[in-house]
């Protein structure tokens, strides 16, 4: 058993509407959840002008379908998210031109479909690598296709292949936060030695060391009460783990989250 992830660049003729509009708008991004009756499109576009040109493009094609509704429109930020009664995506109501595709060699599709620049990114779970040339025979009669990541996973262990949301865990970092965190991990801060102290680090951005170890600090502390819920399930632990108290705790584990969460909340709703 096995995880692939790689993208998909079809031939004229053999892209959907979905990726012909990620050639019209080269900077957005496509992110697309399907069951075959209703597609939930999230879009992330430069500027509430683009998203407005892309959600006319969207109604039209969907329009075009006779059983065809956008049931809900949604704004956030710089993301659009918009659900769409019946499948939008490829001919006959059938997913993506190369859906028959992955279907035919074994393949089990692990959403979201993410489209960008002419380009599908696909992650699938697969059995057999007799079933991996076969797809990829299959996909270069249509297109171009370039594996970006290839992995074993545990036989018959399918939560290996748990699928978690980037912006739940990553979506309450500030933009200040996130640059501090991917410096330190690009100059080797979490490495073992450290490739670059706190002090270069700072140094390197142009900032005090204090300044740059409070972002990371908080940075470090929002992913890992993001990450908890995953940890505790993927601890097995018989009892509810939240419900515990460590030493010096006025409050339970759970607690403690539930409080940090609601004062990221708080502070994110007076910044709005």
């Amino acid at each position: 058993m096995f995880e692939l992830f790689f993208r998909f660049q079809p031939t004229a003729g053999h892209g959907d509407h979905y990726n012909l509009l990620t050639t019209k708008f080269p900077d957005a991004r496509f992110s697309l959840w399907c069951n075959g009756n209703t597609d939930v499109l999230e879009i992330e576009a430069a500027g509430f002008g683009s998203l407005e040109e892309l959600q006319n493009e969207i109604t039209t094609s969907t329009k075009a379908h006779l059983d065809g509704k956008i049931i809900s429109k949604t704004y956030l930020q710089d993301k659009f998210q918009l659900v769409a009664r019946t499948c939008c995506c490829g001919s006959d109501h059938k997913g993506t031109p190369i859906s028959p595709i992955i279907q035919r060699h074994n393949f089990m599709r692990i959403p979201p479909l993410v489209l960008a620049g002419g380009w599908e990114y696909h992650r699938l779970v697969g059995y057999d690598d007799n079933d991996l040339k076969g797809l990829f025979r299959g996909l270069d009669k249509i297109g171009a296709t370039e594996v970006l990541h290839k992995k074993s996973v545990s036989e018959g262990m399918t939560d290996d292949a748990f699928l978690l949301s980037l912006s739940s865990l990553f979506g309450q970092l500030t933009e200040k936060q996130m640059k501090a965190m991917i410096s330190a991990i690009e100059g080797g801060y979490y490495e073992i030695p450290k490739r670059i102290t706190a002090d270069e680090l700072a140094r390197k951005q142009g900032q005090p060391r204090s300044t740059l170890e409070e972002h990371v600090r908080k940075a470090e502390s929002k992913i890992v009460l993001a990450m908890a819920p995953y940890m505790m399930m993927y601890a097995r632990v018989p009892e509810n783990p939240l419900m515990n108290k460590t030493k010096a705790a006025g409050a339970t584990v759970g607690a403690r989250i539930m409080k940090q969460v609601a004062m990221q909340l708080a502070a994110k709703s007076r910044n709005a």
